[in-house]
């Protein structure tokens, strides 16, 4: 089988035309797909927005009610966080009337330590039963100075969250 010799001009020729050509056909192709649209089908919610600021002082970043959310060092209690858990595991008592009607759960609190290292401002979170709840903010506003927060060096007060679970044995 003989084969033809093309000559090297109408490579060339042929080469010119075939590149621009795929050129034209990928830009078109990527046009298209770009300009696809998609539908969300899951409803996408705003988060709430942050705590209002007190009017006597003046914004600070990463700060809410007078209280710092993050700092470069967080307040510590004495002995660590398993000494804070078994503070709290040896200070709450089940509520009776929790006890009998079988209701188990984790109350989240949170609590603002200051720059003294005391706790103030203890609110819950996340309840699960109005004595529970109450329970809960009973232990930790009894809970022994923390070392304070720090910001730049600086003692300044910081919030905290613990969570304190509930369950019957």
């Amino acid at each position: 089988m003989k084969t033809k010799k093309i000559p090297g001009k109408t490579v060339s020729l042929r080469m010119m035309l075939v590149i621009p050509a795929i050129i034209l056909i990928l830009s078109v192709f990527s046009l298209r797909v770009s300009g696809q649209t998609t539908t969300v089908t899951e409803k996408e919610v705003a988060p709430p927005p942050p705590p209002p600021v007190p009017s006597d002082r003046k914004q600070v970043k990463g700060m809410t009610d007078g209280a710092y959310q993050v700092v470069d060092v967080m307040p510590v209690y004495p002995g660590g966080d398993t000494e804070l858990l078994k503070y709290i595991s040896d200070s709450t008592r089940y509520p009776k009337d929790a006890k009998t009607q079988k209701i188990q759960g984790k109350v989240i609190v949170r609590f603002i330590v200051n720059a003294k290292g005391l706790v103030e401002n203890v609110s819950v979170l996340k309840g699960v039963s109005p004595t529970m709840d109450a329970e809960s903010v009973r232990v930790v506003k009894t809970l022994p100075k923390f070392t304070p927060g720090l910001l730049a060096g600086k003692k300044v007060p910081v919030w905290y969250m613990i969570p304190i679970q509930f369950s019957l044995k």
